[in-house]
């Protein structure tokens, strides 16, 4: 039987277990990070401890209290995130060639060519494991698949910390609900659902074409193989829920602002540019709209990206006349390389890698744009940056 190569590794409820470990006396407590209890917004990451309440992330984190009474909230801290899953990239790119970052926490490894170092790959994946784990201080959990979907199920299985290799992919994936194939939205499952179709294998009887477009590319084409992205997520978004409903133009605009140049410092820490930039924004009746849009060349330039993030922000406050409740900002289309710019671009990036170096010596906050000091009455500020009430920083 050919063996799997695809390795999928998780870190087990990252910025909490981060939190554990800066911090051993909270082990085993139910921490959760994301805001304080009395204050809007949503639950970040959880620690298992907190999840058997039933507290997960995205919850409100008013309902969170009161699921968890006894919860230890936190704000979070994202610089140190940041700084560990570096490590972790770093650390998994000095593995193999074929490493696919997901997320902030979560990678794909392709381990072909690699078999000749261990006995088996089901013992190379394990010492890859655990390799990680001592080199990060913190517990992953991983799976072993024929592709990257298996991988992915079967670390699910293997949860919290264990590895698992997923056998028979195929059956498995079968007899799993449409809710738990990645790619699956809402609105396709709710059509799906609508038809009587609850699980993988009634979708592949009744309506074969759409099994082959929804499920087939993760089992049997080229994508089910990790790409060599060297670690680099496909987009990266900062957004934050207000204190208070927010109907001020000129703060709201200031809080983009910040957001903004938390993500120019981050393309430029990753040596990437965004092609594409997108708003989002949600009233205070909870309805919320996006707008994307191209950029002219694609870029890590501060200006360039806040000149686009505010023509798209006015266009969405068009919508309605109503407070915000939440503002977020997101870059898409990263690249490594791209072809030859107008000098405007250049000019303007080596300012902002100027900043950027700036702040690697002194500390984000040593340097802030004039709107973005408007925030300063409002938030507290650290060396590495302002401490947003509820901030959900994403990739």
């Amino acid at each position: 039987m050919k063996a799997p190569f695809i390795l999928h590794i998780d870190i087990d409820a990252f910025f909490a277990a981060v939190e554990v470990m800066l911090k051993p006396s909270l082990k085993g407590k139910p921490v959760i990070v994301g805001g304080m209890p009395d204050e809007r917004g949503v639950v970040c990451t959880a620690s298992y401890a907190a999840r058997k309440f039933g507290v997960h992330s995205g919850m409100a984190l008013r309902t969170a209290a009161q699921k968890c009474p006894s919860g230890i909230f936190l704000r979070g801290r994202y610089h140190i995130y940041s700084q560990i899953s570096r490590r972790f990239f770093d650390f998994l790119n000095r593995l193999s060639p074929g490493v696919e970052g997901v997320s902030i926490d979560e990678a794909y490894i392709d381990l072909r060519g690699m078999q000749y170092l261990y006995p088996s790959v089901y013992q190379m994946a394990q010492s890859l494991k655990e390799s990680v784990e001592k080199e990060i201080g913190l517990k992953v959990s991983a799976g072993l698949g024929f592709s990257k979907l298996g991988a992915k199920l079967a670390t699910e299985v293997a949860k919290p910390g264990g590895f698992f290799f997923l056998g028979d992919e195929r059956t498995f994936v079968s007899n799993l609900t449409l809710e738990k194939i990645p790619g699956i939205g809402p609105h396709t499952l709710l059509i799906l659902q609508g038809l009587g179709i609850k699980r993988v294998k009634e979708l592949e009887s009744a309506y074969p074409s759409i099994w082959k477009k929804l499920i087939g590319p993760h089992l049997y084409s080229s994508s089910r193989y990790p790409g060599n992205t060297q670690g680099q997520a496909k987009s990266c978004s900062r957004e934050t829920t207000f204190p208070e409903d927010i109907s001020d133009r000129e703060m709201i605009m200031s809080h983009l602002a910040y957001l903004v140049d938390r993500l120019s410092v981050y393309l430029i820490e990753h040596h990437l540019f965004s092609g594409r930039i997108e708003v989002k924004v949600r009233f205070s009746d909870f309805s919320t709209f996006t707008r994307r849009t191209t950029l002219e060349f694609p870029t890590s330039s501060y200006q360039h990206l806040w000149k686009t993030s505010l023509f798209l922000l006015n266009q969405l406050l068009k919508k309605k006349k109503l407070a915000l409740r939440l503002v977020g900002v997101k870059v898409e289309d990263m690249m490594r390389q791209r072809d030859l710019l107008p000098f405007v671009c250049l000019k303007s990036e080596k300012l902002s890698h100027g900043v950027s170096d700036i702040r690697k010596r002194f500390g984000f906050s040593s340097i802030f744009t004039g709107r973005e000091l408007f925030l300063e009455g409002i938030y507290p500020v650290e060396r590495e940056g302002m401490v947003l009430k509820t901030a959900s920083l994403t990739k």
